[in-house]
């Protein structure tokens, strides 16, 4: 796997001449041609699936205004996500837009000029789910090259000819009506999992007619959708492909060597670029924290060795390192998916040297797998994402005085947003430093990203005005004395120990003491909770080269991480470590000796250890809460202090209550 390891670039931001731009992001906002089209910068939000659009297809205000705010943001060119050519049998998600029908050209024309009247590009992706179909969704029977389903997906009903003959005459239609729509160019998705992907790729592939076989008829298939594009939108409308650069722990899957063929095939077809993406067996598109920056740069430098058109590529590319890419000539433009739903203002923040103000994604993948109940999507640092409309920053009606005690991400969201709107806000914390949880949550490995997160919510809590007051443990007296219009308690959780004999023994520790560093745990540890902080306190003891054990009651570590958030990942790392990981196990004592355990034969034994960790969780610490007595008729109780969660629910509740107020 390759990855970059030069020093950054990044040192003092200076600005290069009247546009405004950090000289360090230079490359990064040149602008680049795709066919006839010209893009103002070379930062790209790639096609990605919301829950916006209709059920039956349609483009909402809701879509429109997702899109606006990153073509506000500034990225030069917006593709506006999977857009299904046969609706509905084609369609991946209950939301997916539709191209398949005249009646979807209104919607997908106001589309197009929200994201244009911001100097942006717009391009549409044509999109058919294949077997990734699901029958429920569709009410229909998936189709697919081959009769072969996914793990867990319906039985698909292989294509034939004619039907083959229909798609490609869909995808030329769809396009069609995207240049109609005002879009500046249609990218065709033949990358990841889905129709296109399939025939290409042996693996799913398993026809032996001339759509299967050797690359040159699997590629048919994609090359005639090509071909009938070019006849019905012309030679200089900017036509491009998004192609997987390998199938990576797929057995017979598509190679990198194949992808080099098909870029080839794909420039002499007439694509004016190639957008190189992956996919991993058992992983989506987007990778979790675990993988490395820029997994995907080796693969689209290879593709760009071998065709003269654009190459786009993505992969977790911050932009110090999507600046040294563009300079080494490792491709041609930086398809931003996650930073530019974390933080749509990215590039212009970028140009204008802001980097502090930058709300980094923490590559955590819930924005694949994570709805709120009425289906959309979240982001665990961006509470706005999919109701942008509803989540706009206005002015308070009545000015307030605004309490905050707690400076974790709760309070500190709570601060900057309430003080944005107007209200004066002060932000007691009883810690020598705000960040709360997060001090905690950045030092497992590969979490560096949470630490910048913190920064970023004090820099923005100071350019808003939000009074701190630091080593502040506050009283109710001193509370009811400040007499506030508005108080919001966020004073978090404290770890919760379970009642066992021996909890308070000399060598038992919490969580939070191996994560603060006040605690050094002696060279056998037993972790009793296996949940996902008692797998990252594994990993991290394991590196430092310690003995440990994971004792867990449930019948699998880590249960509340999904495949796309790593958890298989994380668990292969602690076995190679060797560290033990033990499920349907009770923590019964504790001794000198170590933690006695049962197991599901009740049969007791002992974990020799010489330090117990216990990460069974935390419970909210509601102390200054109850002691109220005087409190003004506006307190809220947020974050962990209303019950034991993560980043995402902290950060939403600060920005729920601090728009309510």
């Amino acid at each position: 796997m390759w990855e970059y390891t030069e020093k950054s670039t990044v040192a003092v931001i200076r600005k290069a001449g009247d546009m405004g731009v950090a000289r360090e992001y230079e490359k990064l906002f040149e602008p680049v041609r795709i066919g006839k089209m010209e893009v103002k910068n070379r930062i790209v939000m790639p096609a990605m699936g919301t829950h916006t659009g209709s059920t039956d297809g349609y483009v909402t205000q809701k879509t429109k205004d997702y899109y606006e705010e990153r073509a506000k943001g500034g990225a030069g060119l917006i593709i506006v996500e999977i857009t299904c050519v046969d609706f509905p049998s084609g369609k991946h998600s209950p939301n997916e837009l539709s191209a398949d029908n005249d009646k979807y050209l209104l919607g997908l024309a106001e589309l197009a000029e929200t994201i244009k009247s911001y100097g942006a590009r717009a391009a549409l992706q044509l999109h058919h789910a294949g077997n990734t179909a699901i029958q429920a969704i569709t009410k229909s029977q998936p189709v697919a090259p081959s009769a072969i389903a996914r793990p867990g997906g319906d039985v698909p009903k292989a294509l034939t000819i004619s039907q083959i003959n229909r798609l490609v005459s869909c995808y030329a239609s769809a396009a069609k009506r995207a240049r109609d729509a005002g879009f500046d160019g249609v990218e065709v998705h033949a990358g990841h999992v889905h129709l296109i992907a399939q025939f290409l790729s042996s693996a799913w592939n398993k026809r032996t007619d001339r759509y299967g076989g050797d690359l040159e008829n699997r590629a048919r298939f994609l090359l005639e959708i090509m071909q009938a594009i070019r006849q019905v939108v012309g030679r200089d409308y900017p036509l491009w492909c998004r192609i997987n650069a390998e199938e990576s722990g797929l057995p017979d899957g598509f190679t990198l060597k194949e992808a080099k063929e098909l870029a080839r095939m794909l420039e002499k077809a007439g694509a004016d670029a190639i957008n190189v993406s992956g996919v991993t067996k058992n992983l989506p598109s987007y990778k979790p924290y675990f993988y490395p920056a820029g997994w995907n740069v080796d693969f689209a430098r290879e593709i760009k060795g071998v065709v003269s058109v654009p190459v786009m590529v993505t992969g977790r590319i911050s932009a110090e390192l999507a600046e040294r890419v563009l300079r080494h000539k490792k491709a041609d433009l930086i398809v931003m998916g996650r930073a530019l739903r974390a933080d749509p203002e990215l590039p212009n923040k970028l140009a204008a040297g802001k980097m502090k103000d930058i709300v980094p994604c923490l590559s955590c993948s819930v924005c694949g797998d994570t709805f709120r109940p009425n289906n959309e999507r979240v982001c665990t640092v961006n509470p706005a994402i999919e109701r942008e409309g509803a989540y706009r920053i206005t002015p308070a009606g009545k000015k307030k005085k605004v309490l905050i005690v707690g400076g974790g991400p709760a309070g500190m969201e709570a601060a900057r947003v309430a003080a944005l709107r107007g209200h004066k806000v002060t932000l007691f914390e009883k810690g020598e430093r705000l960040g709360g949880q997060l001090l905690l949550a950045t030092v497992p490995p590969y979490k560096d990203e949470i630490a910048r997160l913190t920064g970023c919510l004090v820099e923005q809590m100071k350019k808003a005005g939000v009074k701190v007051e630091l080593k502040q443990e506050i009283s109710p007296a001193r509370l009811e004395g400040e007499k506030a219009d508005v108080l919001i308690i966020a004073t978090g959780a404290v770890p919760s120990l379970p009642q066992i004999p021996g909890i308070n023994r000399g060598n038992v520790v919490t969580a939070a003491d191996v994560l603060s560093g006040e605690i050094e745990t002696g060279e056998r540890v037993v972790i009793l909770g296996g949940g996902r902080v008692g797998c990252e306190i594994a990993e991290l003891l394991a590196e430092k080269g310690k003995m440990v054990v994971v004792v867990e009651m449930l019948e699998k570590l880590a249960p509340e991480m999904t495949i796309g958030q790593g958890r298989q990942i994380l668990l292969g790392i602690l076995d190679q470590y060797g560290v033990t990981m033990l499920t349907r196990v009770k923590g019964e004592k504790i001794t000198d000796e170590g933690l006695v355990v049962s197991g599901m034969d009740g049969e007791l034994r002992t974990l020799p250890a010489d330090t117990i960790v216990i990460a069974a969780g935390y419970v909210p610490d509601t102390r200054l809460f109850e002691s109220l007595r005087g409190k003004p008729s506006e307190t809220y109780l947020i974050g962990d202090c209303v019950k034991a969660r993560g980043i995402l629910e902290a950060m939403d509740d600060g920005a729920r209550i601090a728009r309510q107020i």
